[in-house]
């Protein structure tokens, strides 16, 4: 095979719109500064038991009512029904969306009532490496009441305005999402000027198989005289995550056949910051600045049992190995000396299909009509359905007859498939073409950018040399450890700069 072509083949990588979860521009906490529960992540179970449970649309809410010129917290349900287009069959169209907020104050003095119906047009733009999806809501419906301290504030819809446009940005594990949301809403109150709120902000987050993050920068400006001052300015910090942590739990009593488990965790919480910048109320300390958090029982997961790695005692991959083997990652049969074999390139991008969910029910089942699209991946070959899995999702793609399956992968490969994965080889770009390891010269021109980026993450790192070693092929317990640094980096540290 050709060296270009073998590079082609591994190195062309995106998912597809059924392997990434998309995020569709946030909206489990509506745009009006609360926070909800959101939904949690799914379990590993679902891949394989269909619990028949309805999707969620009512999720637990609240919400900081400010015009009164104070802060009242209130707590009930938002309501989310949203259309779910196939972007795939259909690139450009519309869908539906309906918020309905439902809460109110403790003492019951403060409740909102609020129904928000939006008109989303979408397109899909497609790019060499990801697919780009444009959005633009219009309101169609807007009715809200809302009483605070025995006063009722009607809006006037006619005089209110909203929109909200956004671009989601599926990279090949993530989708990025950055929304940007504006409204102007009047509010009439009987024997009184009408109450004007403005609000403008962004909604940004992501979401992947392993955590997924929803955050909001608003800032909201009350006019009690119809606009012409302003009474209160607020700022507004809402934020949610939802992710998967996993642990381990030796097993009690002593005599049991197992010496314990791996659990996965679920976890959600949303938390709601705010800060008033002015009014012309006076406020104590604590009514200036908040924090409210709406934080869901954790849920908890058993996962399979790691069976036949006793060999496995005292190497410096036992933990990632194990790991692998109990998310059902590596499901081949363990042998003594794997850990020191190489990782073959078909048998690294199977691994990669199943760390990311990567749908394969495509071609469980060989017919006649079942397409080849590489020489050495026939349909009897047990890796076909990953193979051809992962190239319908764009993860891979050839340029020529062969795929190298049996190939080793080597270090610089498989590094630029990590940053690729997580779509943030942008931030390998720099005016210098050098990298900092001693041997950048052994380092294909190809790869510098994303390893570049993994540098600046602080999650590709040399020997203790300084030494990347480039195109040293990697052994099972190598490709072990780097696919669960990229599930530890996608459950923790790609939240990191998310959070306030």
């Amino acid at each position: 095979m050709k060296k270009s072509v073998l590079f082609g083949v591994l190195l062309a990588l995106i998912f597809s719109f059924n392997s990434v979860a998309f995020a569709d521009d946030g909206g489990v906490m509506g745009t009006f500064g609360g926070i909800s529960e959101g939904t949690n992540l799914p379990y590993t179970m679902d891949k394989y038991v269909d619990s028949k449970i309805k999707a969620q649309t009512v999720f637990a809410y609240k919400e900081m009512v400010f015009l009164s010129g104070k802060p009242v917290e209130c707590t009930g349900t938002i309501t989310v029904v949203k259309g779910a287009p196939d972007y795939l069959k259909s690139p450009t169209g519309t869908y539906t969306e309906k918020y309905t907020i439902d809460a109110q104050s403790v003492d019951g003095n403060t409740v909102i009532d609020r129904v928000l119906n939006l008109t989303t047009a979408y397109r899909v733009v497609e790019g060499d490496f990801k697919r780009q999806i444009v959005r633009n809501s219009q309101v169609t419906r807007w009715n809200e009441t809302i009483t605070s301290e025995g006063v009722d504030y009607s809006l006037n819809e006619a005089a209110s305005t909203f929109s909200k446009s956004s671009m989601e940005d599926l990279t090949p594990g993530v989708s990025y999402y950055d929304t940007t949301v504006s409204y102007h809403a009047e509010y009439d109150v009987d024997g009184a000027l009408p109450i004007v709120v403005i609000s403008d902000g962004n909604i940004y987050g992501f979401s992947q198989p392993w955590s997924k993050v929803e955050a909001q920068t608003l800032r909201m400006e009350i006019s009690k005289d119809g606009g012409a001052d302003f009474d209160t300015i607020v700022e507004l910090k809402p934020f949610m995550e939802a992710k998967k942590t996993m642990y381990y739990n030796e097993a009690n009593p002593y005599p049991i056949s197992f010496g314990g488990t791996f659990n996965q965790r679920l976890e959600r919480e949303a938390t709601l910051s705010y800060r008033i910048l002015a009014s012309k109320q006076a406020l104590t300390s604590s009514e200036k600045s908040g924090t409210r958090i709406i934080s869901p029982a954790k849920e908890i997961e058993k996962l399979p049992i790691p069976e036949n790695l006793d060999f496995l005692i005292g190497h410096w991959a036992e933990e990632d190995i194990k790991k692998m083997y109990s998310l059902e990652i590596f499901d081949d049969l363990p042998n003594e000396g794997m850990q020191f074999q190489a990782m073959q390139r078909g048998n690294f991008v199977k691994a990669l299909c199943l760390a990311m969910n990567i749908s394969t029910e495509k071609y469980e089942k060989i017919t006649r009509t079942s397409p080849v699209v590489f020489g050495d991946v026939p349909t009897n070959h047990p890796l076909y359905k990953y193979i051809m899995a992962a190239y319908d999702a764009k993860l891979i793609k050839g340029n020529g007859e062969q795929f190298g399956v049996d190939v080793p992968i080597n270090r610089q490969e498989a590094f630029t498939i990590y940053i690729r994965v997580i779509g943030l080889e942008r931030l390998g770009v720099s005016n210098s073409p050098q990298t900092p390891f001693v041997d950048d010269a052994k380092i294909a021109s190809w790869a510098k950018k994303e390893i570049m980026a993994g540098y600046k993450l602080g999650i590709i790192k040399g020997n203790t040399d300084g030494k990347l070693l480039p195109t040293q092929w990697i052994s099972k317990a190598e490709a072990a450890a780097i696919i669960n640094r990229l599930i530890g980096y996608l459950r923790e540290e790609i939240a990191v700069d998310y959070r306030y």
